[in-house]
């Protein structure tokens, strides 16, 4: 089967090995597609990050394509069947880093995008793409950067469709239509260090700790709700002691992470900790870093056109699903937008030998294509 428009930028895309944060090149490619039909395409770099805010034309409804041009590392090369950004076609099958999380759905979006105003030029509304380069790192200067600056200018996304990808065990099957909250907190455990051979002189950090971290792990912090399973807890990070076989630890370090539903917030599961601290009548520092707040995107026009364009492609209706982490649509949805995520199946993301089906990319272009037309035209 010769290789399709997408399918040719998806590869082009991969074998650029743009590791977080970095992009080398990959939005030049998108800009190089948007230009060419009249896109107004914008760099906007901030602390080490970059960018690409490209729109056509003005006013509402504002429908946003979200995606990032940033992939994890290969990690063990021997792991992978081929290099992983040398773009390889086997059965099918395109292995990568970066081909299913997310380069295919860039390149799906940027030529849905071009092909919607090469047909539509004089269309209503805004159309447009947001990439980052830093999505899978620690997001500084990505898009809560430009969410900052869509407010400022008054740029404000009706819709947002986010290109992760969403399909579970077949393409089409899932569409995300939310995400839980997610915290982090640095929490340290603080005691008296001592001689092991005088615990009366001592007070073990380390016992504290693993109290504090039995307790967090059976509390029971919500029932979940109508959109979102019960809100978790995980130890993530441990530190403590000097490293000597005869020193009682003064303090310990936990990290921690919550993925919590719509039930909770900052302010509530701090005061919970709280509670289980003074309970234990153990002393701590706490910092929390809030990762993301939950949203949900209810059944309405943005779900119900990406929904009826999967089963028009795919001949299967999708389950709307908030499972999983996050994405960087938690910072384009509290701008007001209707934001969904839909891509490739994720069984492979993260992973050595991380692939996207090559069909796939053709049906995710018709299916990002229809899904704006529904809504734009």
């Amino acid at each position: 089967m010769p290789e399709s428009e997408v399918q040719k930028l998806c590869i082009d895309l991969v074998k650029i090995p743009s590791i977080t944060p970095e992009d080398l090149g990959c939005q030049d490619l998108i800009i190089e597609k948007l230009k060419a039909v009249g896109f107004n395409c914008l760099t906007l770099k901030q602390r080490g990050t970059i960018n690409l805010l490209a729109l056509h034309g003005q006013g509402s409804p504002f429908f946003l394509f979200l995606g990032h041009t940033d992939v994890v590392p290969p990690g063990d090369m021997n792991a992978w069947k081929y290099p992983p950004f040398s773009g390889t076609v086997a059965d099918g099958m395109l292995f990568s880093r970066g081909s299913a999380d997310m380069k295919g759905s860039d390149a799906a979006m940027t030529l849905a995008l071009r092909d919607f105003v090469r047909d539509n030029p004089n269309h209503h509304g805004t159309v447009g793409l947001l990439l980052t380069s830093n999505e899978e790192g620690d997001a500084v200067g990505g898009t809560p950067f430009v969410a900052e600056y869509l407010k400022a200018h008054q740029l404000l996304p009706d819709y947002c469709l986010v290109g992760e990808p969403s399909s579970l065990k077949i393409f089409g099957d899932q569409i995300k239509n939310g995400r839980r909250g997610s915290l982090t907190a640095h929490i340290e455990v603080l005691g008296v260090q001592g001689h092991v051979a005088y615990p009366q002189t001592c007070d073990n950090a380390a016992h504290h700790a693993a109290d504090l971290m039995q307790a967090l792990y059976k509390k029971k912090w919500d029932q979940g709700s109508e959109s979102f399973p019960p809100s978790s807890f995980q130890v993530t990070n441990l530190n403590c002691g000097t490293g000597a076989e005869n020193v009682v630890p003064g303090s310990c370090k936990i990290m921690c992470n919550w993925r919590f539903s719509d039930e909770l917030n900052l302010e509530k599961i701090s005061a919970m900790v709280s509670e289980i601290i003074s309970n234990l009548k153990i002393e701590c520092k706490i910092r929390y870093v809030l990762n993301g707040s939950p949203f949900i995107t209810k059944k309405g026009t943005l779900v119900e056109a990406i929904t009826s364009s999967i089963e028009e492609c795919c001949g299967l209706k999708p389950q709307l699903s908030t499972s999983g982490g996050t994405s960087d649509g938690r910072f384009i949805a509290p701008l007001g937008a209707q934001t969904v995520e839909f891509g490739p199946l994720s069984a492979s993301i993260h992973k050595a030998n991380e692939c996207v089906n090559l069909e796939d990319l053709n049906k995710l272009l018709v299916i990002f294509k229809n899904t704006l037309s529904k809504i734009m035209l």
